[in-house]
């Protein structure tokens, strides 16, 4: 496929106005380019400026105006260009537009069809060990025709979904429908050709037996004939029979050849036996016998004549994509024999709703309209009082992240179904604002849910839309090769508490670096993880950002997970300085207050011991997940997790994640180990005066942590502050008694 490229033949709508930044050399006919390190510029002595795209279109580089890169992605402009150039619209509606060196001739079609449609030929089991050279060479071309329809087939099946994609792209650009209107004529036509084409390659005939093979039911197979007692116990027996019936019918039910075609099916039930084994032969002619049979049973079926019968079949959504797409981007396809009946029986179609009118002998109707097709299929009045609507798309200026806040207008569900079809970076953390709710950050899914039920909510900006400036100023160096910690992308643990990096591990800070090192790939998706985690943090819950699952069953969440190592410090808290005061000086507490680190949060699959097994943090190895939250995680505070008695934790994880530290609890997250350390030392010098000498330097450490602007950061409550001000006196009461 050729890239689409902006024109002004191209109606602009409501954008035609919309001012864009361009890039130019000195003269009145130098072409102006969407960047200045634009491959096709020639010099260094460019200049910047901006102009109505409107004017632009009319000396736009060549290579510039195949991108969207004149807008910023997410706006209704760069929406509107990136559904138009590159790949999209422009290049879809030269898709597909005519015959071009790939159409077969008529000649060719019919010298294919003549091959495909001869009387079948029998050959024996001889020949198919020992194949003379010209039943070989025949069989080549007979495989040859049939890839021949393939392709033809094929070739139909293409043109058909890349109109019903150009329909979809020019929904949201209610202009374009009346300029692209000869273009679609065309691509109509072309789709007339090639099924014109296919059904000289397919016999109706045929198609009319496979219907009724699919609708056959199940035999009574005998598993006690004597002919079968070679292949084993009447279990094994049983169980091949069954192979060689299904394989019989999903061959005869879901292919364009004719049921006797699958003769050479019989071989199945003696796969494994060797040639002069004993009893083969009579295996071997019971299959033929049994496939025969069914071959029969089904022509038999078939036999008409047959009432034609009128049904509107409705072709899956997933039926448009793309052939070079990922197998598993769509969960399955059309079989030959339901593509076969589209192009043999189909007579009038709405490509863009993908219906097709059919008329049909009867046993085809009855396989169509039974549970197992993948083509929906009704009666044209039951059709007619349930329509096929296009769901409303649009895009225009003032709704996206595209000018003044105060202009914006509220978005419709017409607005983000566009923004979801268009955009690839679309499922994303949204920064809105309702009179309902005020302010609040909420993924794409959830927004697409209030504004469906009636939600009122107007877009300040998506993840992608923020300005670079709150970007750490580390970002750079973090996502070089040779970062200051040596390429690692995580921090050894510190568990010394006088070390100035004791705890930097626990904070946001470190989130933003180890979310930059794990994406430092790019740069670009490195700034996208980053902005997205500067919203996601503002949430009170952060299981909201749980995610969907899609059809095969893997999430679909707002971010990068990468972003979760941002939003969690993936190891657990040493709450050693908050327990009680104990005998034992080396493993008892100091009763220091939870002061600010009381509402940290603290997500785990079991809080209470409620569930078999233990409890496990999101990024444990026994979880097998992708290290985010859901709904199923439990969310308490430090508070909540001091009184956890039933809590049992995995020895590998620690059996939690702790939502990242802020700068503050950081402070004194460390203050308060340095405490404990302190009190420890002066409870072993307590119980061995010999110690008593080093305790002298520790009063004035003591003295350090009992200044007031330091403890009213620290603690929200007079309790704390008065059972930490206890804690400092009692300490420096008895460092001084030991001097």
């Amino acid at each position: 496929m050729t890239l689409g490229r902006l024109s002004p033949e191209v109606p602009l709508g409501p954008f035609a106005t919309s001012r864009i930044t361009v890039w130019s050399t000195p003269g009145n006919k130098a072409k102006l380019h969407a960047s200045a390190r634009c491959s096709q510029v020639r010099t260094g002595n460019l200049t910047a400026s901006e102009l109505p795209l409107s004017t632009a279109v009319q000396q736009m580089c060549p290579r510039c105006a195949e991108s969207s890169q004149w807008a910023r992605p997410g706006t209704g402009l760069g929406l509107f260009l990136e559904a138009l150039t590159g790949l999209g619209l422009l290049s879809e509606l030269d898709h597909y537009a005519g015959p071009d060196e790939d159409t077969r001739t008529e000649e060719d079609v019919q010298q294919t069809a003549a091959l495909l449609n001869r009387p079948p030929q029998d050959v024996s089991e001889e020949d198919l060990d020992e194949p003379a050279e010209e039943d070989e060479e025949d069989w080549h071309t007979m495989q040859a025709a049939r890839q021949e329809r393939t392709t033809v087939v094929g070739q139909w099946r293409e043109a058909v979904a890349s109109l019903h994609r150009t329909f979809e792209m020019l929904a949201p650009f209610p202009w374009l429908r009346p300029w692209a209107s000869p273009s679609l004529e065309q691509k109509t036509s072309y789709i007339a050709l090639l099924q014109q084409q296919s059904r000289q390659l397919l016999l109706r005939d045929a198609l009319v037996v496979a219907a009724c093979a699919g609708t056959m039911d199940t035999p009574e197979l005998l598993s006690d004939a004597p002919a079968l007692t070679a292949l084993g116990p009447a279990t094994k027996v049983t169980s091949d029979l069954i192979s060689l019936w299904e394989r019989w019918r999903g061959h005869a039910a879901d292919s364009w050849e004719h049921p006797r075609e699958g003769a050479h099916l019989a071989y199945h039930l003696a796969d494994g036996m060797r040639r002069r084994r004993k009893g083969r032969d009579a295996v071997l002619e019971h299959s033929r016998q049994l496939v025969s049979a069914w071959t029969a049973e089904a022509e038999a079926a078939a036999s008409g004549p047959w009432e034609e019968r009128v049904l509107v079949a409705r072709l899956p959504e997933w039926f448009t994509r793309r052939q070079s797409e990922p197998r598993e981007s769509y969960p399955r396809s059309l079989s030959e024999w339901e593509l076969g009946v589209l192009v043999t029986w189909g007579t009038e179609a709405d490509w863009e709703r993908l219906t097709v009118t059919l008329r049909v002998p009867e046993p085809i109707a009855v396989r169509l309209l039974s549970p197992d097709s993948n083509l929906s299929c009704r009666t044209p009045e039951e059709a007619a009082a349930e329509p096929v609507t296009v769901p409303e798309q649009s895009v225009e200026p003032g709704v996206f992240d595209d000018g003044p806040v105060s202009e914006r207008r509220p978005v419709t569900a017409g607005h983000l179904r566009a923004l979801r079809a268009i955009s690839k970076e679309a499922d994303q953390l949204y920064l809105v604002l309702s009179l309902a709710n005020g302010s609040e950050v909420i993924s794409l899914s959830v927004l697409e849910q209030r504004v469906h039920a009636g939600g009122r909510y107007v877009i300040i900006a998506a993840a992608d839309g923020l300005p670079g400036g709150i970007l750490p100023e580390q970002h750079e160096q973090s996502t070089g090769a040779d970062s200051s910690e040596g390429g690692s992308i995580w921090l050894p643990r510190i568990h010394d508490a006088e070390d100035p990096d004791f705890a930097r591990d626990l904070s946001a800070t470190e989130g933003e670096r180890v979310v930059a090192r794990l994406m430092r790939g790019s740069r670009w998706e490195a700034d996208a993880a980053l902005r997205s985690l500067s919203l996601a943090r503002g949430v009170p819950d952060l299981r909201v950002w749980e995610g969907a699952r899609d059809e095969r069953g893997h999430r679909n969440g707002p971010f990068p997970y990468d972003v979760w190592h941002g939003l969690l410090a993936m190891e657990t808290l040493d709450l050693a300085p908050f327990r009680p005061v104990s005998e034992d000086s080396a493993h008892g507490g100091s009763g220091l207050p939870l002061g600010v680190l009381a509402r940290v949060q603290l997500y785990t699959t079991d809080a209470a011991g409620r569930y078999q097994g233990r409890a496990h943090s999101p990024d444990c190895d026994h979880r097998r997940g992708d290290g985010g939250l859901t709904r199923q995680y439990d969310l308490v505070t430090v508070e909540e997790m001091m009184h956890a008695e039933q809590f049992d934790p995995c020895s590998k994880c620690g059996g939690y994640a702790t939502r990242r530290l802020t700068e503050v609890q950081v402070a004194y997250y460390r203050a308060a180990h340095r405490v404990h350390e302190i009190a420890r030392r002066v409870r072993w010098a307590t119980g061995n005066r010999d110690l008593a000498g080093d305790c002298a330097p520790l009063v004035d450490k003591v003295k350090t942590w009992c200044d007031k602007n330091t403890v009213d950061k620290w603690f929200e409550t007079r309790e704390h502050t008065a059972q930490w001000r206890q804690v400092m006196r009692e300490l420096s009461r008895t460092a001084q008694q030991l001097q």
